[in-house]
This record gives structure tokens, sequence and C-alpha cells, in this order.
């Protein structure tokens, strides 16, 4: 492995959780596949990822599932030496995973945003889309069409990735625990509602990313009906991060 990370994505080492036409969304999303792309990296350059994710000088921030934290991924020389890892990693395992989605779903497509995430004991997230109300609507964040999340451990009990029911936005239809090393692609919407199952023991680790349509252009009306949309939203999720402080875990 270069830089220990994959070099080759071969589709033969693909596996395949769900492969079917649909009709499409509003966002555009022609088929869903749900799939795992195994051994993304050296299993031996895990602990150093860990390990820079708590103790580089970014600190862990609130996220909008309960007992969930993440941060960006901001690195130099001198840090990545101190941490032990090659110089470029990081970068390099990005553009990896953008290749990644792309063999999957056969389109270019261009990077939103990306960060290190974390759970806790007692973390959790209830069934969302990444980028629509459960009826497919689109809302501020329709740039993020697909996800890719590699998974660094699996050391931890609970935490099951799952898919709801097309009929039933809430009812899980496939659910388990991803392998380390893997990573995972697929749209994140309406398509793919799904959630994270309670960690009971450990802490999970990950890598999340998400992707548009490398051709998409958006409007500065739509860019700024985002942000009023936005704003509100994290209003909202100020207000749900007061009522968990208080220990209401389900608001």
């Amino acid at each position: 492995m270069k830089n220990k990370i994959i070099e080759v994505i071969d589709e033969s080492n693909f596996i395949i959780h769900q492969d079917e036409v649909i009709k499409p969304t509003a966002l555009g999303i022609l088929t869903n596949k749900i799939v795992e792309i195994p051994n993304f990296v050296d299993k031996n350059v895990i602990p150093k990822m860990i390990k820079f994710f708590e103790e580089c000088d970014i600190r862990w921030g609130d996220i909008a599932f309960y007992g969930s934290s993440g941060k960006a991924i901001v690195t130099d020389a001198a840090t990545m030496e101190k941490f032990d890892l090659p110089e470029n990693f990081f970068e390099d395992l990005k553009l990896k995973f953008q290749e990644a989605v792309e063999k999957v779903f056969e389109r270019k497509v261009k990077p939103n945003t990306s960060h290190a995430q974390k759970w806790d004991v007692g973390g959790f997230a209830n069934p969302h889309s990444d980028n629509s109300d459960y009826n497919g609507n689109p809302n501020a964040f329709e740039i993020n069409k697909y996800v890719g999340i590699f998974y660094l451990n699996d050391d931890y009990e609970g935490g099951e990735l799952y898919f709801c029911d097309k009929s039933n936005s809430l009812k899980p239809y496939l659910s388990f625990k991803p392998n380390a090393l893997s990573y995972y692609v697929f749209p994140g919407g309406v398509e793919n509602i799904h959630g994270v199952s309670e960690i009971t023991k450990g802490v999970r680790y990950t890598m999340v990313a998400f992707w548009d349509y490398a051709e998409a252009e958006y409007s500065q009306q739509t860019i700024n009906k985002w942000k009023e949309e936005e704003k509100n939203i994290r209003q909202e999720q100020a207000k749900q991060q007061l009522e968990w402080a208080k220990g209401n875990r389900n608001a």
C-alpha cells in the first residue's frame, strides 16, 4: 500500500449490500447502492490515526447526533511527523475516497465537507437524511448527494449502521456492524434514511465525507436560501443540545 492507503479500487473486491435502480429522486439519484470497500488502509496505521484525532490541537466539537463529536482534519508537516504519519497522508486518503465514490457511482464528484468523528458510550443517531426531509424535499444540505464513511475500528459494542424501510422511514430493514478498515459509500438522502444504534461499550471512530455532482452549479439565490435554512437548523440544534445537557437524550 502506497502511504499505507489502498492503491487500486478494484470492483471485484466490492461487498454489495444493496444495488437497485430507483425512480429518480428530487436530487437526481438514479441508482441506490450501498457498497463496502474493504481494507482501505493498512491496519497498522489505525492506532496512529486515532492518536492523531485524539491529541492534535483541534478540539472535538458537538455535532447533530447525541453522544457524538467531530473535528476538522487540518495538518502540517511537523504535526504529521509528530504522529509518525506520512506528510500527505490525509490529503492522499481524501483523494482515494473520491476515486472510490466515482468508481461506485460511475460519475465525477466534487468534495463538500469532511471530518473525523467519534461516538462515545450512549451515542446514537436517529433515522435521518443527509440532504432532505423524510419526504425527499431538499434542504440546506442538498449538496450532500453521496456520503462515504471510513470505519477505523470495530472494538466497540452497539453502533450498528442501519437503513430504514422505504415505506416506513423509521423502521430498519438492513442493519450491520461496519467492518474496521472498510469504506462504505451510499446516497445519503431519502433513498437511504439511515441511523446508528446506541454505542454500549467502547468508542467508535470514523471519517465522514460528503460529495456533490462535479458539474453541479447553484444560483446565488439558492445559496442564500441555504444559508438562511442552515442558520435556523443550527439554532434548533443548539436548543437540542441544551436538552441533551439536561439528560433529555431523545430531544
